[in-house]
């Protein structure tokens, strides 16, 4: 398989996952602690859901790691194609690093949450409920989780500068994920059907990429003029 083969199913894999994350998700009313509530958090969607949301982050940066090549590939000694590698590498970076502080706080919505929802439910007690707030506000997680979603929406303006430096491939290419990644830190603050639409766009948005990165590049409106 070739590598804008392989870095076209990484960004596809990984555009699916993050979509899969708010469609999976129980979405229980949870400004009151009730049974469904506790059930829902329990529950093997919430378990799955949250997997997905950690591989769509984690696909991102092997999916960035082949733009690179694919961009270093396309361009000989041009300095905007050298640029675009530039950006692209730098895009990796923002990427891994972010997706490892903001995985954590995936890591502890799985586990931790569906442990004090078993514990509510096996014990009877609705107001071990309150311990996911708590669990939730603890300020190192909330801390790497917000640095890690920012890292994300950095590297979302550097693909975007990435491909639009290029000079091989459609410059408007990586807006629409630049979008989606500045835009999900603020999207969890939504309800389910904005985080919904939201995982559409970033899926969109990540298979407009593959679709991109065929073997021959399109030709751009530069070279055509030429």
């Amino acid at each position: 398989m070739t590598t804008a083969r392989w870095t076209s199913a990484a960004f596809v894999a990984a555009g699916l996952a993050f979509l899969l994350f708010p469609l999976l998700r129980p979405w229980p009313d949870e400004t009151v602690a009730t049974t469904g509530l506790a059930t829902a958090f329990a529950s093997d969607r919430w378990v799955l859901a949250h997997l997905c949301g950690i591989l769509g982050l984690g696909l991102l940066a092997p999916a960035l790691l082949g733009l690179r090549a694919v961009l270093a590939d396309d361009g000989g000694a041009g300095a905007g194609r050298g640029a675009g590698v530039g950006a692209a590498t730098w895009a990796l970076v923002t990427a891994w690093v972010g997706a490892g502080c903001a995985a954590l706080y995936f890591g502890a919505e799985i586990f931790g949450i569906r442990t004090i929802a078993e514990a509510a439910l096996r014990e009877s007690d609705l107001g071990l409920l309150a311990e996911i707030e708590v669990l939730r506000l603890q300020p190192w997680a909330m801390t790497l989780f917000g640095a890690g979603l920012l890292l994300l929406a950095a590297s979302g303006v550097l693909v975007a500068v990435a491909l639009w430096r290029s000079g091989a491939r459609p410059r408007w290419a990586g807006i629409p994920l630049a979008i989606g990644l500045v835009l999900v830190l603020p999207q969890f603050f939504g309800g389910p059907e904005l985080r919904i639409t939201h995982g559409f766009l970033v899926a969109a948005a990540c298979t407009l990429i593959a679709a991109t990165l065929r073997p021959h590049p399109l030709p751009t409106a530069d070279s055509a003029a030429t």
